[in-house]
């Protein structure tokens, strides 16, 4: 009985180690293709976007968080900025409420619920066609919004785009 276990365990680690096999491969075969859009991008249309921040317990980040977002080369208009403390523990709704009286700003404050409940009521009170989650620890780059918007101007049937992500200060 031990024999069949053994043979179906190493059968399973063989396939998966041929699948990440293949897939690196396959990356490998194909990196020259990804596409990295350094030049300068300009929209037809600049629709508006909300970009909801969740925050718990953020106090040292976030507010580095916020200037990144406003430093976006967007229209300032159309980026609307919602600052959501899920609770926070410590000085985080003091470091947000610096912001409330930024026109393009929201500010809320809500019982921890987890980041799902701060993002639900970001999506719940706005009023863009576009919306985005921003973790209060990560900083933007300043030409990401505009990229990102690039794709839904190019195709009407995508309905999301992933950003990549670099780590700011790797902690090993």
């Amino acid at each position: 009985m031990a024999s069949i276990f053994n043979i179906i365990f190493y059968l399973l680690v063989f396939l998966s180690v041929y699948v990440q096999v293949f897939f690196f491969v396959t990356f490998l075969e194909n990196r020259k293709k990804i596409v990295t859009r350094n030049g300068e991008i300009k929209l037809a249309n600049y629709p508006a976007v909300t970009i909801a921040v969740p925050c718990w317990n953020e106090e040292k980040t976030v507010e580095k968080t916020v200037h990144s977002i406003l430093n976006l080369n967007y229209p300032k208009d159309k980026v609307k900025i919602f600052l959501i403390d899920d609770g926070s523990t410590d000085n985080t709704w003091n470091v947000i409420n610096k912001f409330a009286g930024y026109p393009n700003i929201k500010v809320f404050h809500k019982k921890n619920g987890g980041k799902y409940t701060a993002l639900n009521l970001g999506l719940q009170n706005m009023e863009t066609d576009f919306f985005g989650g921003l973790d209060a620890d990560s900083f933007v780059d300043r030409e990401a919004l505009i990229r990102i918007m690039s794709y839904f101007e190019k195709d009407e049937r995508i309905m999301a785009v992933a950003p990549s992500i670099a780590v700011n200060n790797p902690k090993i």
